[in-house]
């Protein structure tokens, strides 16, 4: 197998662009290459980090997948292999393993690139685009990443600020109804991402404030789930709010401590917080009656020690991933042979073992010979267990 990827590891996103495949251009992509004698098999997997193409076939296919792929992008293949990674055989199948478990993705262990593989393998699939040692390659690193999922906490410790600030969200215990939270500088980078990881759970009700009601959303959040207000009426909703978060990037406090007692009832479970720089929120806001005040330190500190933890999670990871990638390599390096066996006992038909072993001797490096003895040990050994 052979792999051919442009990523964020070496382009920028406007040339990321340019190799974008959209759903139609995978499909006639696909079925182009597929007439090429070379190929037994494709995957197209685009997200918007990376723009890979998975190729199985003769040692002729990688050098078919590059000139057709430049062709079908209009782009000159020298200028192309300006922002090619080129993986084979055996590299190929652990960069797919990688992807696939999240470990080359741009956040160490995310789990969304998983199911946009899987979307990829059974685009191929439905085309007949898939032969055997792709659906084994793919099925097995499929595999590999659910065990990882499951035995680890890679994918369950978040880094991003966003991510954990969405997470205190979440935690916070409010009885019965939904909770209400405010986000200042919703259309913001951070505040828009903040409200999307909100909106992903149920129960959850946005109020989002704006410069002007005139400034263009920059989200896809509209529905009865979120309300824009106007930033100036912020204080005017706060007494309704569970949570407040503050993302903008202004050089004035967005909440102070006078306004905020004028507007607020006092004793009220609240949580207010303020991931800017320099910070948003009035810092004694902290000490009224009911009220917990998180700033970006504190989120940076969770940012530290959760990627402490996520290295210590990714020791084990590899360790689950080497485990399933060499268990995967062998079942494909093994198969030919599967259809050779009865070839393979008529030619070593009355053979003497010390013979063969003479034979296997003067014809093998001394690395090679040293596998051949221990496979030949651990067989004698599992023979007289068995």
């Amino acid at each position: 197998m052979y792999c051919m990827s442009v990523s964020h590891k070496k382009a920028s996103v406007n040339i990321r662009e340019r190799f974008a495949f959209h759903e139609n251009e995978k499909t006639e992509f696909i079925e182009r290459l597929m007439k090429k004698e070379a190929v037994t098999g494709v995957v197209v997997l685009c997200t918007c980090n990376r723009s890979e193409i998975y190729v199985s076939g003769t040692k002729q296919a990688i050098g078919e997948l590059q000139r057709e792929a430049a062709d079908f992008k209009g782009i000159r293949l020298e200028e192309l292999l300006k922002y090619l990674n080129i993986y084979s055989g055996e590299s190929a199948i652990g960069h797919l393993f990688k992807v696939a478990c999240g470990f080359d993705s741009m956040v160490l262990g995310e789990d969304e690139i998983l199911g946009q593989v899987k979307n990829a393998y059974e685009i191929s699939k439905d085309q007949g685009a898939v032969d055997y040692e792709m659906n084994v390659l793919f099925q097995r690193a499929f595999a590999c990443a659910k065990r990882i999922k499951t035995d680890t906490n890679l994918s369950r410790t978040p880094l991003s600020v966003a991510t954990l600030v969405a997470n205190e969200v979440f935690r916070f215990e409010k009885e019965g109804g939904e909770k209400n939270v405010m986000v200042i500088g919703m259309t913001g980078k951070m505040g828009n991402t903040i409200t999307k990881n909100i909106l992903s759970k149920p129960g959850i009700r946005v109020t989002g404030t704006v410069r002007s009601h005139k400034s263009s959303l920059t989200m896809e959040v509209k529905g009865d789930r979120v309300k824009v207000v106007d930033y100036k009426d912020r204080y005017q909703y706060m007494n309704d709010m569970d949570i407040v978060i503050s993302a903008t990037s202004g050089p004035h406090y967005t909440v102070t401590s006078e306004e905020l007692s004028e507007q607020v009832i006092p004793g009220k479970k609240r949580l207010f917080m303020d991931v800017a720089v320099p910070v948003d929120m009035d810092p004694e806001i902290g000490e009224m009656e009911g009220l917990t005040l998180y700033n970006i330190d504190y989120f940076e500190t969770l940012s530290k020690n959760n990627t402490e933890i996520k290295l210590k999670e990714l020791d084990r990871a590899n360790v689950i991933m080497e485990e399933d990638l060499d268990g995967a390599i062998k079942e494909v390096v093994f198969h030919p042979y599967i259809r050779r066996m009865e070839e393979l006992k008529e030619a070593f038909a009355g053979k003497r073992l010390d013979t063969l072993l003479f034979e296997v001797r003067d014809h093998v490096s001394s690395e090679e010979l040293k596998v051949v003895l221990k496979t030949l040990d651990g067989l004698e050994c599992w023979i007289k267990e068995g």
